[in-house]
């Protein structure tokens, strides 16, 4: 318990301290942004870690993400996504992967939805290989696909067509409208 003098006093300190910590946070952010917009390289970046208490400024240098290899020719790391455009069709879709990346698609999913896997039955297969995927998701959900929305986002599971052996792949960013 204190008096209501002690309680404005100890209000009074807090708003400009507020204010300082604000003020700091976004010139370093104004700073990595500068960076962002001309392409610096990533040791160029900063963590900033401020303790405007003690007075304490702490920099270092981020590190790059894990890069997953899937062959000599492709890696990926958290950060990438494939990028598919146009509204095809699962079984164009499929081939997409294979012909263009070399890998073989056994599952895929958006959100919680399969829409397609190795082991689905014949008859879910080849009511869905036809359909368009933005079709497909519709089908599956059974809710249509908002009105502003352009991008789908799926997972993938997926084997290399050289060896058959299952790679981790990143996301896949699918636009249906443009």
């Amino acid at each position: 318990m204190t008096d209501k003098h002690t309680c404005k006093g100890i209000a009074g300190k807090i708003i400009p301290a507020m204010i300082t910590t604000t003020a700091v946070v976004s010139g370093l952010v104004c700073l990595e942004l500068l960076k962002l917009i001309q392409s610096k390289p990533l040791e160029s970046y900063k963590n900033g870690f401020v303790n405007l208490a003690l007075p304490f400024f702490g920099f270092s240098e981020p590190i790059a993400p894990a890069k997953t290899k899937v062959r000599e020719d492709f890696s990926w790391n958290l950060w990438d996504r494939f990028e598919v455009k146009g509204d095809m069709t699962l079984k164009e879709f499929l081939e997409y992967f294979k012909t263009e990346h070399k890998l073989e698609v056994t599952m895929l999913s958006c959100g919680v939805t399969m829409l397609y896997s190795f082991f689905m039955g014949k008859d879910k297969l080849q009511e869905r290989l036809p359909k368009k995927m933005s079709e497909v998701v519709q089908l599956v959900t059974k809710a249509p696909l908002p009105v502003n929305k352009k991008f789908l986002t799926f997972e993938i599971c997926t084997t290399r067509l050289e060896d058959d052996e299952e790679v981790d792949v990143p996301f896949v960013r699918y636009q249906f409208r443009s």
